[in-house]
């Protein structure tokens, strides 16, 4: 099961390069606060699903994302030029705490340290989603919430990972919390 932690934690560092976002109920979003310095407070997944079959058995359970020892910033700097993008730079990382539980066994754990979480690029908003882009890759989080203070992104993770000749389907959303 150490295997599929391991997978799960790949996959999930992934998802900061590639998810697709759910656009069920939207929210109006103030784009005037979204430029700033955003500090990364808190990660966390809710309803993570992990299946696959391991020598003809299906095998499924859950999985939790949590993290620790947050030093991640992130500056989101809007353009004051007309046909300029918006800009980001982050600096910074934290502790990924995977943890994947499956009947019958133990829960196992697995933590990693993510160093640089977001990088450096481009950002829009559109209705109630950010979309980031760095090195031409677009990443789209749908904004659950956002104040002055505090904002919400959501990904909604369901992808196949292959770790090992293991083919793992993995579900769930992840949350990325950031206060200024």
């Amino acid at each position: 099961m150490k295997k599929l932690s391991l997978l799960l934690f790949l996959a999930t560092t992934t998802l900061f390069l590639s998810c697709s976002s759910d656009d069920d109920a939207p929210i109006v979003i103030d784009a005037s606060l979204i430029p700033g310095e955003w500090n990364l407070t808190e990660t966390r997944s809710e309803n993570g699903k992990v299946t696959t079959t391991v020598q003809g058995i299906p095998v499924s359970g859950d999985y939790s994302i949590s993290g620790k020892d947050y030093t991640a910033s992130i500056t989101l700097t809007e353009s004051t030029v007309t046909d300029e993008p918006n800009t980001f730079s982050s600096s910074g990382g934290f502790t990924l705490v995977a943890t994947v539980t499956i009947p019958g066994q133990d829960p196992t754990e697995v933590e990693e340290v993510v160093p640089d979480f977001f990088g450096s690029g481009e950002w829009t908003v559109s209705g109630n989603q950010i979309t980031t882009t760095v090195q031409g890759e677009a990443i789209a989080y749908e904004i659950t919430s956002l104040t002055a203070q505090e904002m919400t992104l959501k990904a909604t993770l369901n992808e196949e990972q292959t770790f090992e000749g293991v083919t793992v389907t993995i579900t769930g959303d992840q949350f990325i919390v950031l206060s200024k």
